[in-house]
C-alpha cells in the first residue's frame, strides 16, 4: 500500500509537468488510463490513484465516460470567489495557520542545508513561475508556485517536516489557484520569492525565515482584502 501511494504521488507529479510544459492545455483531455500507464511506465492503478489525488487538489475533472480533462482557465469572478471563501473559512484559516507553522522553518533549514545544486533548481523554478505570470494561465501559477515551496521543503533535508507538509499540500492545489485568481496576487509572489531565494543563496537561515512569514502574511492580506476588506482596514490601523 506505501509503495503504491509513493507511485501514486510521483506520478500525479509527472502529470502535472506535462500541464506546465504545456503538453497538456486548459480544458484538455488526457490520454486513457492504459495511454498513460504506457506513458509513465506505471500500473493502471497507479494512474487511477493518481488521476484521483489531481482530481481531488482540483487540477483535473473526471468525467465518466469520457476521461480525465484538465480544468479550464477561469477569471476572477468576485461572487464565486467570495461563496468558496465562506464555505471554507474555517479550513482556510486552518491552512493558513500550518503553512505559519511549518513553511518558516523549512526555510530557515534550506539557508542552512541546500546544496548547490537544489538552489539552481530553485532559481530555474522561480524563473518558470514568473513565465507562467506572463501567460496569465492560474493554473500554471499555482503549480509553479507549488514546485518553488515544495524545493523548499525538500531543501531543508528535514523527512518528517517534509512529510508534515505533505499532509496539506493536496488541499493547497485548490487555494493557490484561488488566491492567484486574484488580480497582481501572483505578482506580488514574485518578489518575495525573490527575497526568499536570495536569503537562501546567502545562507541567512533568520531572514529566510523572517521573508517567508511575510511572504504568507501578504498573501493571507492578499486574500482577506478581498472578501473582508472592512477586517483588514481595521487590523492595519491597529
Amino acid at each position: 500500500m506505501t509503495n503504491r501511494k509513493s507511485v501514486a504521488a510521483t506520478t500525479s507529479e509527472r502529470i502535472k509537468d506535462f500541464i506546465k510544459k504545456g503538453e497538456i492545455e486548459a480544458d484538455g483531455k488526457l490520454p486513457n488510463e492504459r495511454d498513460l500507464a504506457q506513458i509513465l511506465q506505471v500500473s493502471r492503478s497507479s494512474i487511477r490513484e493518481a488521476l484521483r489525488l489531481l482530481a481531488t487538489e482540483g487540477v483535473l475533472e473526471i468525467r465518466p465516460m469520457k476521461g480525465s480533462y484538465v480544468i479550464s482557465q477561469e477569471d476572477y469572478d468576485a461572487s464565486r470567489f467570495v461563496a468558496w471563501y465562506n464555505r471554507y473559512k474555517p479550513e482556510i484559516f486552518h491552512l493558513i495557520e500550518t503553512r505559519l507553522a511549518l513553511e518558516p522553518m523549512a526555510a530557515a533549514l534550506a539557508a542552512e542545508r541546500a546544496t548547490e545544486e537544489q538552489i539552481e533548481r530553485m532559481e530555474r523554478c522561480h524563473e518558470e513561475f514568473t513565465q507562467y505570470i506572463m501567460e496569465n494561465n492560474v493554473l500554471k501559477i499555482a503549480l509553479g508556485d507549488e514546485s518553488f515551496h515544495d524545493l523548499i521543503f525538500a531543501a531543508a533535508h528535514n523527512p518528517l517536516l517534509e512529510n508534515l507538509h505533505g499532509i496539506i499540500r493536496h488541499m493547497l492545489t485548490d487555494y493557490r489557484k484561488k488566491v492567484f485568481s486574484i488580480p497582481m496576487e501572483a505578482m506580488k509572489a514574485v518578489s518575495q520569492h525573490d527575497e526568499i531565494l536570495r536569503c537562501i543563496r546567502e545562507h541567512n537561515p533568520e531572514a529566510a525565515r523572517e521573508n517567508m512569514i511575510q511572504h504568507l502574511l501578504i498573501s493571507k492580506r492578499g486574500l482577506l482584502k478581498t472578501v473582508e476588506p472592512e477586517w483588514v482596514e481595521v487590523k492595519t490601523d491597529e
